[in-house]
């Protein structure tokens, strides 16, 4: 039997906010009756402050499904777009003191019904805006990116607990095999961000070392001093179209990439290619090209993008 928290069950028992928002603008369906947990997630958003005024559901699923659905629409009362886009899955679960390891999919599930809803209020579709990727595993429907976030989220380091959070892997197993190596991968990129591993030695990584020596006359050292940090910024600058250059949102998307860039402390670098109309194209630099790193910093880049720019943008890498 699971042991179940007092507000569990007094969220199951008497669910806040379980009712239609009958001029809702912002609508989340996620889920599969099929599977045996469904939700759908309606807000009311005041279009001019973007607060939501309003936060309702309907779900077809157990006690946890039904008490995270209540806690999420009473987190997200009176708290604007951009403060709701950063509630976690595990927010749910620490609102609510807890859930059972088994039951963590009820979370995430709440998490992405929140993400539909948010991509329905601007107009867009979750499943074309939402790329889950290879299917792993079949049984529940659940790709290698919903994999991947939740592992990078939570840190979780088994097949079991990704199959609390996703389902995956909880039906025939075949995919079981597919979940190790993805958790691995994940965490090749969680160690090099300083996430050390449970029960793992992290590989070392060797140190490099540059001389700032002054190079002999007449002679050019191996890494040249000569191009000055405001030179390759021209050079970058020239490189760039004049249709790029004469967008509205030229100057903010330069200024918000070269502030994003100043943060990596291992030297990667964030730098713009071109822009057409809401699309922006980038260049990934250093630890953030590859894996789990380069997902995570193109998603970090588009919320970026499109807080400052007041848009909703497209990033291309």
């Amino acid at each position: 039997m699971w042991d179940y928290t007092d507000k569990v069950k007094d969220h199951f028992l008497n669910p806040r906010n379980a009712r239609v928002i009958e001029d809702a603008n912002a609508v989340g369906d996620v889920g599969s009756i099929i599977c045996g947990d469904a939700l759908r997630l309606m807000l009311k958003i005041d279009p001019n402050t973007e607060v939501i005024e309003d936060a309702a559901f309907q779900t077809y699923g157990c006690g946890s499904a039904i008490a995270s659905s209540s806690a999420l629409t009473e987190m997200l009362k009176g708290k604007t777009l951009k403060e709701a886009e950063k509630i976690t899955n595990q927010e749910i679960v620490d609102y609510l003191g807890g859930l059972p390891p088994e039951k963590m999919h009820c979370s995430v599930m709440g998490r992405e019904a929140l993400d539909a809803a948010i991509a329905n209020y601007h107009g867009l579709s979750y499943e074309n805006s939402h790329d889950d990727g290879e299917l792993i595993c079949h049984c529940f429907g659940v790709g290698v990116n919903k994999i991947k976030k939740v592992v990078w989220e939570n840190h979780l380091t088994t097949v079991e607990e990704v199959t609390n959070y996703t389902k995956a892997g909880g039906g025939c197993g075949s995919c079981k095999m597919r979940i190790e190596e993805v958790i691995d991968e994940v965490w090749v990129d969680l160690e090099k961000c300083g996430v050390p591993r449970p029960g793992h030695k992290p590989t070392p990584i060797p140190s490099i070392t540059i001389s700032t020596s002054s190079a002999p006359a007449g002679t050019f050292s191996s890494i040249s001093s000569v191009t000055s940090a405001s030179a390759a910024t021209a050079a970058v600058s020239a490189s760039i179209d004049e249709k790029t250059k004469n967008s509205p949102i030229y100057e903010e998307v330069k200024a918000i990439l070269e502030e994003i860039s100043k943060g990596f402390a291992d030297g990667s670098k964030v730098s713009l290619k071109s822009i057409s109309g809401a699309d922006v194209s980038v260049t990934l630099e250093g630890s953030i090209s590859q894996g789990m790193m380069k997902d995570m910093t193109l998603g970090f880049v588009k919320q970026k993008l499109s807080d400052g720019t007041g848009r909703q943008i497209n990033v291309i890498a």
